[in-house]
């Protein structure tokens, strides 16, 4: 099954849902595509609702991170939203859950759009701009 995305809002916040598999190849440029697709309409404050993400692969958790990278580095805020055990395991062994936010509550990441928050985040992820 190929990666599907919907997107809905929450005030000035896109939360994208994200289905099916995440692996090599267009599905991680899909995915990209779709965030710089919001930023460029405005909407700066991004949620990823991982929850619908069935398999992630080592290349698929390169391209969200390189996604995310991407985002914080046009000046936006990017978070994820309950990504399946799979997924947050390959986040913490890679210890990338300690450079972005990770929710599992929906309300909760919503309210987290905070400018003190949105700052913090911003100075974790400098490190991947540089990098990417």
């Amino acid at each position: 099954m190929a990666t599907q995305y919907t997107v809905r809002h929450s005030g000035d916040i896109v939360i994208i849902d994200i289905s099916g598999r995440m692996v090599a190849g267009a599905e991680g440029q899909k995915l990209h595509a779709a965030l710089v697709e919001e930023f460029d309409k405005g909407h700066h404050f991004l949620l990823l609702n991982c929850s619908g993400l069935k398999f992630v692969d080592s290349s698929g958790v390169g391209d969200l991170v390189s996604s995310l990278a991407e985002i914080a580095g046009r000046g936006g805020v990017a978070r994820l939203l309950g990504p399946a055990k799979g997924l947050a395991d390959m986040l913490s062994r890679t210890r990338l859950d300690s450079l972005i936010d990770i929710y599992t509550d929906e309300a909760t990441a919503i309210a987290s759009f905070t400018p003190e928050n949105n700052a913090r985040t911003q100075q974790k992820l400098a490190g991947l701009r540089r990098n990417a």
